[in-house]
């Protein structure tokens, strides 16, 4: 998906500097954890992007050997649930997959921003993963819930359902046994 990226960047002659592609969701958790498999990218850019999602698509076989594809979640948008204001600098760099050769680099919302962003839509995945994070040791309670609280206050909208969400997390936490390949 990112050489597609880069080839239409190409095609289009861009010459600026390369644009920042930031990682959340399901893809985001498994490059930390390794427990969570999905087929949608969930992404934003450093840039605004014209780009022709269709053609982002790739065809690949999943663990099971099942042909599957990747593709890009055009409803993911960072500012549809909490987001600390350094979510992007305190991002980092995706190692070891091209970024150097790209118009495009990927790089991944830290652990402890991944698992804050996903206490806006809090369906699904969404409480699990965030208990993955906390169990491989990304992050401590009380950093979650400073985070999670610095994030609900560049949020508007309904902050008492965030805030019962971020109660019901740091709960969830507490209860937590680290897990032995923890990040701490």
């Amino acid at each position: 998906m990112l050489d597609k990226i880069d080839a239409t960047l190409r095609e289009n002659a861009y010459r600026g500097e390369p644009i920042l592609m930031y990682l959340a969701g399901g893809l985001a958790v498994n490059y930390y954890c390794g427990t969570r498999v999905t087929a949608d990218v969930d992404a934003s850019f450093s840039r605004r992007m014209a780009l022709d999602y269709n053609d982002l698509i790739v065809d690949f076989s999943d663990a099971a050997g099942m042909p599957t594809q990747l593709y890009f979640d055009t409803t993911y948008s960072p500012t549809l649930g909490p987001m600390h204001e350094d979510y992007e600098s305190d991002s980092q760099e995706w190692i070891g997959i091209g970024n150097e050769r790209r118009l495009v680099q990927l790089r991944v919302l830290s652990p402890l921003d991944l698992a804050v962003s996903k206490l806006g839509r809090f369906e699904g995945n969404d409480r699990g993963d965030i208990l993955e994070l906390a169990k491989h040791g990304y992050f401590t309670v009380d950093e979650f819930r400073q985070r999670a609280e610095a994030a609900a206050s560049y949020f508007v909208g309904n902050v008492r359902r965030l805030q019962t969400t971020i109660n019901i997390v740091c709960k969830d936490i507490e209860g937590l046994t680290p897990s032995p390949d923890s990040a701490t």
